[in-house]
């Protein structure tokens, strides 16, 4: 299996964004959203570049012990100004100053792309906003490919 390489000071940069926000959202619902996101770009014929880009933020837990999540599912669409009734459409989102790292492997393995950005911000003593973006290649049972963005909190 080949290592994990953490990169420092990485850009993320999409243009011409369509975006749906999902507040207060449970991890077994975000693959149901997910699908229906999907399914309504290609019901509407969205003219989408590049793979599905998810944020997530805002980490809650309900008095019942539930983990709740803030998620933006962000896709970039050449036609993305025919839609801004359906979405909130974005012309440009730079999000600098981020650590990063490319996973390639088995979908269970996840974590340990996390769990590495996690140690360098602690070996390193950097703060993290709180927000990660994940840029998903290719998802499936077998396989996944996605690159792992989290900005660094500036003091």
């Amino acid at each position: 299996m080949p290592r994990l390489e953490v990169l420092e000071n990485k850009k993320l940069v999409l243009k011409n964004i369509l975006r749906k926000e999902l507040k207060n959202m449970g991890l077994e619902m975000l693959d149901e959203e997910v699908n229906k996101f999907d399914f309504l770009l290609n019901k509407l014929a969205v003219q989408k570049f590049g793979p599905l880009v998810m944020k997530s933020s805002g980490i809650k837990i309900s008095d019942g012990g539930v983990v709740m999540m803030d998620y933006d599912l962000l896709i970039q669409a050449h036609n993305y100004q025919q839609f801004k009734s359906a979405f909130e459409s974005i012309d440009r989102l730079e999000i600098p100053n981020c650590i990063y790292v490319h996973f390639e492997g088995s979908p269970e393995d996840i974590q340990f792309a996390h769990s590495k950005l996690d140690l360098h911000f602690y070996e390193n003593d950097i703060q993290q906003t709180g927000e990660v973006y994940s840029i998903i290649i290719e998802d499936s049972h077998q396989h996944t490919v996605v690159d792992i963005f989290k900005p660094v909190k500036i003091l």
